[in-house]
């Protein structure tokens, strides 16, 4: 993956699918309009947010989170609008909320389909008027803040059940980014599983190596937690796996390991599969020796050069 767009993006992979998010990212961040951002649980959707923001002409003023699944909507109230000395037993001093901190800027809330019916309307008059008014005080403020929203749950669902307020929905869903799955992107897993693994040997004084059969079996599994779990998984590892030599397959958790919960490979990645698995037979065959390798496999030595590299052959 290109290290610039791992900069400005903090999201890895090179699959199409991630290409189209980066652009869309990009689309989002030129516009001034609230951005929703759907998708499954740790599939990326905070990395997704804060790109957009990064890359919009609001970078220079901060972003501020609210986890809306975490805040009672009392709490809500409190901490996107803040409240005035005495609003309530312990408030001894006025405090400034998320609206006001994040002026000329940008405020995430995450899990925005948690909000309550009477939180949702209270957000949707912040929307319609661009002002907040702190607890206790009557006077309305004026406020420049762009919405970012996210959602593990459609929101459209959602307004169909009946849990969630049509207008407001009409508010936030003006510009749509679907953060894909992990499984619609296979081939990204070998990166990602590379990336998160070299960060937590690194950190724990782990010395082994990803071994390509180990990570072939990565690539075959369904991933229902995302970008969140292979990192998990691969941290877990470093820590309770071998320390010296190769990590193989069996040294993987055993839902991995045994193939359960595998997804069926695009044609591409499974040619790539069984091409890698045969040069490696043949390299193993005659103890490594190039040579022989190149002669059995019906190719010149530097083709199987080639090969080794575009399949990245351990």
């Amino acid at each position: 993956m290109i290290q610039e767009d791992l900069g400005a993006f903090g999201i890895a992979g090179d699959s199409s699918v991630i290409r189209d998010l980066r652009q869309t990212i990009r689309d989002a961040a030129t516009s001034p309009y609230p951005v929703l951002v759907e998708g499954e649980s740790g599939s990326g959707k905070e990395l997704v947010a804060s790109a957009v923001h990064r890359l919009s002409p609001r970078a220079a003023r901060p972003l501020c989170p609210l986890n809306c699944a975490a805040v009672t909507d009392e709490l809500f109230e409190a901490e996107l609008f803040g409240f005035a000395r005495g609003a309530f037993t312990g408030a001894v001093r006025e405090r400034r909320g998320l609206f006001e901190e994040a002026d000329s800027g940008a405020v995430f809330l995450d899990e925005v389909a948690e909000l309550s019916a009477r939180a949702q309307a209270k957000l949707l008059r912040t929307l319609q008027e661009g002002e907040i008014r702190r607890l206790g005080e009557n006077r309305p403020r004026r406020v420049d803040v762009r919405v970012i929203a996210a959602t593990n749950r459609p929101l459209a669902a959602e307004v169909d059940a009946g849990r969630f307020r049509r207008d407001l929905w009409y508010r936030l869903d003006v510009v749509r980014i679907a953060v894909p799955a992990l499984r619609d992107q296979p081939g990204d897993v070998r990166l990602l599983a590379r990336r998160f693994w070299g960060e937590a040997a690194r950190a724990v004084g782990n010395c082994a190596v990803l071994d390509s059969e180990a990570i072939d079996v990565l690539t075959g599994y369904s991933w229902p937690g995302n970008v969140r779990e292979l990192q998990n998984v691969m941290t877990a590892l470093a820590v309770t796996g071998p320390r010296r030599g190769r990590v193989r397959a069996c040294n993987l958790p055993r839902v991995i390991a045994d193939g359960r919960g595998r997804v069926a490979l695009t044609l591409h990645e499974a040619r790539r599969t069984f091409e890698r698995r045969h040069v490696r037979e043949a390299l193993a065959q005659v103890g490594g020796h190039r040579g022989k390798a190149a002669r059995a496999l019906g190719v010149s030595r530097q083709g199987l050069a080639k090969l080794i590299k575009r399949l990245e052959v351990a």
